[in-house]
């Protein structure tokens, strides 16, 4: 028995002809009460990524969650979550959408090599 919807469970969507895993940035934040310093920086790099994603590849990413833990991500810049898929995607699915990644990842560095 299934509860709830299938996008919640198996979030996907479709890029060509492929069915792939959708991607969401959990960020944590100095919220909980725990020194994060550069979690705004680390925020904008997510935000930057996520950009480019929608426009190379609309709907690969959900909305970016924030979160009062910082979840590591306070012991080096840049550093981020990224949650692939839920639940009910398929392992396919998930490896599918990395190649879609790693498209984007690659254009923002060399978007901020040129600058």
């Amino acid at each position: 028995m299934h509860y709830g919807s299938n996008s919640n469970y198996a979030p996907c969507v479709k890029i060509g002809e492929e069915t792939v895993a959708q991607l969401m940035f959990v960020m944590g934040t100095d919220g909980g009460g725990l020194e994060h310093r550069n979690w705004n920086q680390n925020l904008k790099l997510a935000i930057l990524i996520q950009k480019k994603a929608n426009e190379m590849y609309p709907g690969l990413f959900k909305p970016i969650i924030l979160r009062n833990s910082r979840y590591n991500q306070h012991v080096t810049k840049g550093a981020a979550i990224i949650e692939v898929g839920a639940t009910g995607n398929t392992l396919e699915q998930c490896n599918n959408s990395m190649k879609y990644l790693a498209n984007v990842l690659e254009s923002v560095m060399k978007e901020c090599e040129a600058q």
